[in-house]
């Protein structure tokens, strides 16, 4: 066979093999290629990172005793007699921010609470007798929910007492180092240490359940219990920012609530 004979040859086998192949063989040689130049561009966003807040201002927390509309208001013996007059069996009776204002005056109140408070409740205490407790004179719980419309071990995060403690707020005075832990510890206390916070000492104990926060203004004993699910540096704010109940909650909120 000659060598133009051959080159005739395999240009005819080359041409069957191709038609074998279909009515358009050489259609999809450039797909993939076209495929691959054509792909999308993938871009890739970093968002900035979301700080969620630990506190937020005490300012914006539901007193569920706002409403609470006393007489006597003028007469803190007379209104602690018409507290008195509400209870129902415990010395824990339902009181106003205001009513306690009237009867523990210059009472403080953190200014900043952790993030997720919303409700506040508020109770004096009261003896028998009808005279006010010494210890505690008055309790707050810090809710998370309206209070009492789900277990305090879920919604209660905080609860802060208010007590009169002449004889130990004479000796923080003339010298904290002296008090030691066993002062303020019971049999859940598992640590205690002192702490210095805006120049005052304050007593932490440490325990499963919480961490209690214990300093004196004056001759008052103030003790904050902070669940163990809320963020230390949430409850240690709370000690150091504090604000006079009665700025925080003006006497003309109650009458506000009440004709609401």
């Amino acid at each position: 066979m000659g060598r133009k004979t051959a080159t005739v040859a395999a240009l005819m086998t080359a041409a069957i093999a191709l038609s074998a192949c279909g009515d358009s063989p050489l259609l999809s040689l450039g797909e993939r290629s076209s495929g691959w130049i054509n792909e999308p561009e993938v871009v890739t966003t970093t968002l900035p990172p979301t700080t969620v807040p630990l506190i937020v201002d005490s300012s914006i927390l539901q007193w569920s005793n706002q409403g609470i509309v006393a007489l006597n208001l003028d007469d803190p013996e007379a209104l602690i007699a018409e507290v008195f007059q509400r209870r129902e069996g415990d010395r824990y009776i339902q009181a106003s921010p205001v009513e306690i204002s009237t009867v523990l005056p210059g009472v403080s109140f953190p200014a900043v609470v952790p993030a997720s408070a919303e409700w506040v409740s508020s109770q004096l205490i009261i003896e028998n007798d009808g005279t006010l407790s010494d210890d505690p004179s008055a309790a707050f719980g810090i809710w998370s929910a309206e209070p009492y419309t789900r277990s305090r071990s879920v919604a209660q995060i905080a609860t802060l007492t208010v007590s009169t403690d002449t004889e130990t707020a004479i000796q923080v005075a003339e010298g904290a180092e002296e008090i030691s832990c066993a002062k303020f510890s019971d049999q859940t206390t598992l640590q205690c240490e002192t702490l210095d916070m805006e120049g005052r000492p304050v007593w932490r104990l440490l325990s499963s359940s919480g961490d209690k926060f214990v300093w004196f203004d004056a001759l008052r004993r103030y003790e904050l219990f902070g669940r163990s699910f809320i963020p230390n540096q949430a409850l240690n704010q709370m000690v150091s920012q504090l604000t006079i109940l009665e700025e925080l909650v003006p006497a003309g909120s109650s009458a506000d609530v009440a004709n609401s």
